[in-house]
This record gives structure tokens, C-alpha cells and sequence, in this order.
């Protein structure tokens, strides 16, 4: 079972991606700041399961950052569209745990996966805008949600390439086998 469970089931990319492409302006940016939020939830998770060190410090930054762009979008829906924002303030709270390199790596996975469905739907909601001033502010949502996923790559090769090693040395364990005893 992956460390997530169920959460991710709801978001298929091909029923958000036909959804992205019926709904009106409106309704994708309320969309955008409910996955944004989910996403802010998983980083906030991963951040506080993680041992204080590199992983923690990575996630901190995540959040930081999700939580400026979930700040930006509805700073747009409060200009643009003021009835997509929902009444639900708060950023949900998680329960799912990582207890293997692999639930770690299907984390990483599944959240790069959310990004880029973000970027999808913010790259579209830009291109239905007419408000300038708009478009210019999710262009630059779009380049950091990009910049996210290129992190979230480099980290889930970092652990990749540690998970691969770990297991050609068990490999190399069990084929020569315990010289000492």
C-alpha cells in the first residue's frame, strides 16, 4: 500500500485535465487553490514526519514556497473572481507516513504529479484571463510551480540513485556472503 493511501485516487490527471478544459475561469482557479492546498498539506506532512536534517530542511522550503503561492492565488481569486475562494481557510491536515525509502520515493512521485496538474491548470486559467496585470501574475505562479517540480525531480533522482545502491550492495552482500563468519 503506498504511503498515501487513497489520497491521490480523486485526482486522476485525465478527469482534471477534460475538467480544466469545460470549466470557466472561475471554477479553475478555485480548483487551483484546492490542489495548491493539498499539495501545501503533503509538503507540510513531509516536513513535520521527516528527521530534523536535509529532508526537513528540503520540505521547510516547500512549504515556505507552497504557502506564498497559495497566498498569491487567492490574493487573484479575491481581485478576480472573490466567490471561488471557499470558505475553508485552512490547509488540511495529513495523516500518512514514510517508513521506507520507497513510500519516500512514491511521495516524491505523486506530489511532482500534483504540481504539474497545477501548472496545467494555471497555465490555462493565463491564457483565459484578460486582465494584464493577471496574466503576468500567474505567468510568474507558473515559473514557480515549474521551479518546484524541477526540486522535486532533482530530489526524487538524489533518492533514486541512494535506493539503487543500497540495493546493489545488498546484492553484493548476499553473493558473497558473509566473509567474516
Amino acid at each position: 500500500m503506498a504511503p498515501l493511501g487513497g489520497f491521490f485516487e480523486e485526482w486522476d490527471e485525465g478527469a482534471f485535465l477534460e475538467a480544466v478544459s469545460k470549466l470557466p475561469p472561475k471554477e479553475v482557479l478555485s480548483y487551483l487553490i484546492e490542489v495548491s492546498k493539498r499539495v501545501l498539506a503533503v509538503y507540510a506532512r513531509m516536513r513535520d514526519s521527516l528527521p530534523k536534517g536535509y529532508g526537513w530542511m528540503r520540505f521547510s522550503e516547500f512549504v515556505e514556497t507552497k504557502g506564498k503561492q497559495v497566498e498569491k492565488l487567492c490574493k487573484i481569486a479575491l481581485r478576480l473572481f472573490p466567490e471561488a475562494l471557499s470558505s475553508e481557510a485552512n490547509v488540511e491536515k495529513l495523516e500518512f507516513s514514510v517508513k521506507t525509502v520507497g513510500d519516500y520515493v512514491e511521495v516524491l512521485r505523486e506530489t511532482i504529479r500534483l504540481e504539474e496538474l497545477q501548472l496545467r491548470a494555471c497555465r490555462y486559467l493565463e491564457g483565459h484571463v484578460e486582465n494584464q496585470d493577471m496574466k503576468a501574475i500567474l505567468s510568474d505562479l507558473a515559473e514557480e510551480i515549474e521551479l518546484n517540480i524541477r526540486k522535486l525531480e532533482e530530489e526524487l533522482e538524489r533518492v533514486e540513485k541512494f535506493e539503487r545502491k543500497a540495493k546493489f550492495s545488498e546484492f553484493v552482500r548476499e553473493l558473497v556472503g558473509d566473509r567474516d563468519g
